[in-house]
């Protein structure tokens, strides 16, 4: 959006262009333009400093500075310069706008807002705005209001392809799959079939589930233009859901060739790499989540390196969900025990389990932004690092993964406890069950079952279901009993509170069926037998190929053949608890 930057000032107000102090530096703003689209950004500084020499009040020249400043990723040293700007013409939107994005760096999201509102009224038509805006509102978890200013931003500039690319990739985070393709349907008929809008039509069709449309529309927009290394990313992306992961390697990597050390293609590559157990490439790869993921925004200084860290202390920031939390646990005996004394922080749920699971460790419960901010303001740890990148010094291959038999303690008297629930529910094989997982970020349809679905599953004889489904289940429970005579015994206070209960339930079940969600980590991670049913795309931590994950020894993976199609898998799993059933003593 940065690219008219200097256009749009050459079209500002005549009277502003006239003024005195403007015109006084009017040659030096020239060259500075001149610069600005060179992208000699040092020399726009340069210019402008000059013209400020003169006239500090120029309002043009301390907002083209400022600007200059924010493309060296200087910002906190354009905050100044864009202020004066705004004090010198309230009514320079541009100025409002750059500001915005500069307090959104530093964090201070209502100044951010308040900046960008007002650009956004001086100037309601004009799309960047409202796209500030939307990102603004994003960072702060308001993605429906997010969603309304690309809504407006699209009407205002239907052709723009800047705003459908926002609009469509916001309602693919909302889960509003249909409504995206929808609109990249649209926008090819309206616009005709250009690279932009079948680059859109393939990331729309991606996340429907049309993996071979994602590729044909993908390979129709490379027909266009070959120079842009995003929709080599969304190719890869569709070629290796459909299985096909030589092509999306290389795919990947033309991205690469394209625009070396692109950040989306290293980390998909990545995570491909990660997926198919060469760890040492997918770590590198899968460090730059935090320069294409906007929501991670914490520092993390100083940053530990690998190096020894005998006498000294380590602060392990919490990064992702709960069940990544509980696999990268794994890690922690190893820091525990080369480290002086370690501080991680946890999701709330987790401190106890943890805090019983490794005693010589200090765990901090990450309640909100206030204690995320307190704990970065300690100065009493010698290095910091994100709890997903330790595996990267501790995991490079096969052998570096441990073969336990579970890291993880429950309570020893909950354990008895739910163990003496579960044999009241009489004889039988006691079996959790899980069908729903992630989230609408996460995959959330390649990794979720009906209850129907599975009932050739449930309906084993001489086995006693027990819920492990998060979230609401209720009816969904009751709706199945009544139509199939079909039981999931579901108690709620071990589901939907603390994961210590939880951990004590599955530490007393026989076996866990699952998708892949977050009880996979804990069933693992408490050494207990857990299978899994696996889409034919999955996340990289369950691997591309066999019946084992490094992370979990007594975890089986059941694998999809085809994208979609779960007969297969139920059917395997189902033979599997047959010869479990007549092997279990009654």
């Amino acid at each position: 959006m940065l690219k008219n930057l200097l256009l749009h000032l050459l079209r500002a107000p005549a009277r502003l262009l006239r003024s005195r102090r403007e015109s006084r530096v009017w040659a030096d703003l020239e060259s500075a333009v001149a610069a600005f689209n060179e992208k000699n950004y040092e020399g726009v500084i340069d210019r402008c400093l000059t013209a400020l020499e003169r006239e500090p009040n120029s309002a043009q020249a301390n907002h083209l500075c400022g600007r200059a400043l924010m493309e060296l990723d200087r910002y906190v040293e354009a905050d100044p310069y864009l202020s004066a700007a705004i004090e010198a013409d309230p009514g320079l939107a541009e100025a409002h706008s750059g500001l915005a994005l500069v307090m959104l760096k530093a964090g201070d999201y209502n100044a951010a807002e308040r900046h960008c509102r007002q650009a956004v009224l001086i100037h309601p038509k004009a799309p960047q705005y409202r796209l500030h805006l939307a990102e603004i509102l994003e960072s702060t978890g308001r993605d429906r209001e997010a969603l309304d200013e690309l809504l407006v931003a699209q009407e205002y500039a239907p052709e723009q392809a800047d705003v459908l690319q926002q609009l469509i990739i916001k309602l693919d985070h909302l889960g509003m799959y249909a409504e995206a393709l929808h609109v990249a349907e649209r926008s090819r008929v309206e616009l005709g079939e250009t690279f932009e809008t079948c680059f859109f039509l393939a990331y729309s069709r991606y996340s429907t589930g049309d993996l071979q449309g994602a590729v044909d529309a993908g390979r129709r927009a490379i027909s266009f233009r070959t120079d842009a290394p995003g929709i080599y990313v969304t190719l890869g992306s569709a070629l290796l859901s459909l299985g096909k992961i030589e092509e999306a390697a290389a795919s990947y990597k033309r991205a690469l060739k394209v625009l070396p050390d692109y950040p989306d293609a290293m980390f998909h590559l990545g995570m491909l790499n990660l997926m198919c157990g060469r760890y040492r490439d997918g770590w590198v790869g899968f460090e730059y989540r935090f320069k294409i993921r906007r929501a991670i925004r914490r520092r993390c200084e100083p940053r530990w390196n690998g190096t020894s860290l005998r006498g000294r202390t380590i602060h392990v920031m919490r990064e992702q969900g709960i069940g990544d939390d509980i696999m990268y646990s794994s890690c922690f005996p190893q820091l525990i025990r080369d480290a002086k004394h370690c501080y991680i922080e946890c999701e709330p749920r987790l401190e106890r389990l943890l805090t019983r699971s490794f005693p010589e460790a200090t765990f901090i419960p990450i309640v909100d932004n206030a204690i995320k901010d307190a704990v970065l303001r300690r100065d009493d740890f010698d290095v910091r690092i994100f709890s997903a990148s330790v595996p990267g010094y501790l995991r490079n291959s096969v052998r570096d993964f441990p073969q336990h038999q579970g890291y993880l303690k429950a309570d020893t008297e909950r354990t008895r406890y739910w163990r003496e629930k579960l044999a009241g529910l009489g004889d039988g094989l006691k079996v959790g069950i899980s069908w729903r997982g992630g989230t609408v970020y996460t995959n959330r349809q390649r990794r979720t079952l009906s209850l129907d679905t599975l009932r050739p599953l449930l309906a084993q004889a001489g086995v006693r279901w027990i819920n492990l489904q998060y979230g609401e289940r209720a009816a969904e429970l009751a709706v199945f009993k009544s139509a199939h005579g079909i039981e999931i015994t579901d108690w709620p206070e071990a589901i939907d509170g603390d994961y210590d209960e939880t951990a004590a339930l599955v530490n007393g079940l026989d076996l866990v069926i699952s998708v892949c969600t977050s009880v996979i980590h804990l069933g693992g991670a408490l050494g207990r037998p857990v299978w899994v049913m696996v889409p034919h795309a999955p996340e990289w931590r369950y691997g591309v190929k066999g019946e084992t994950m490094p992370w979990y020894p007594t975890v089986r993976l059941f694998r999809q053949t085809e994208a979609g199609s779960w007969d297969e898998v139920i059917g395997g799993v189902g033979e599997a608890l047959s010869r479990r059933l007549q092997a279990k003593p009654e």
